[in-house]
């Protein structure tokens, strides 16, 4: 007797007995059947098979404070650059309170030249630090 994946075959050629998980012998009557269930399981196993991999496809959210920003760009801008580029909306950010956030696929798709959406309410505090310098002196 052979017994390979589930399938049971005896060792006379003109009997073949074909089990699937069940211990009943496989007829002729019941492989409409049978074949129908492995149709179904492999589109099952397909649909399983399609969300795992759009699991995967999607990036996986990576932030990036200005410190990991300023390693990350090319040039390595100084923190001052990245506050004015904040400031003047050209470079995409999130504030989480008010610490500056980046997220990498949007400023990937930045180096890359495409557009992103401004939100206009969102008002960014540009530290003392970052702030150009008053002509003339105090007054």
């Amino acid at each position: 007797m052979n017994c390979d994946r589930g399938y049971f075959a005896t060792d006379n050629p003109k009997t073949v007995h074909i089990m699937y998980q069940t211990n009943e012998p496989m007829t002729f009557d019941r492989l409409p059947e049978a074949v129908s269930k492995l149709i179904y399981e492999v589109g099952e196993m397909k649909s399983m098979l399609q969300d795992i991999a759009d699991r995967d496809a999607q990036p996986e959210k990576k932030w990036m404070s200005v410190e990991d920003l300023i390693i990350y760009l090319p040039g390595k801008p100084a923190r001052q650059t990245i506050y004015t580029w904040v400031w003047k909306k050209v470079i995409p950010y999130h504030k989480a309170g008010a610490k500056l956030q980046f997220l990498k696929s949007e400023i990937d798709a930045w180096i890359m030249g495409e557009s992103f959406p401004v939100d206009d309410d969102e008002t960014v505090r540009i530290p003392v630090k970052a702030r150009p310098a008053k002509k003339g002196g105090q007054r």
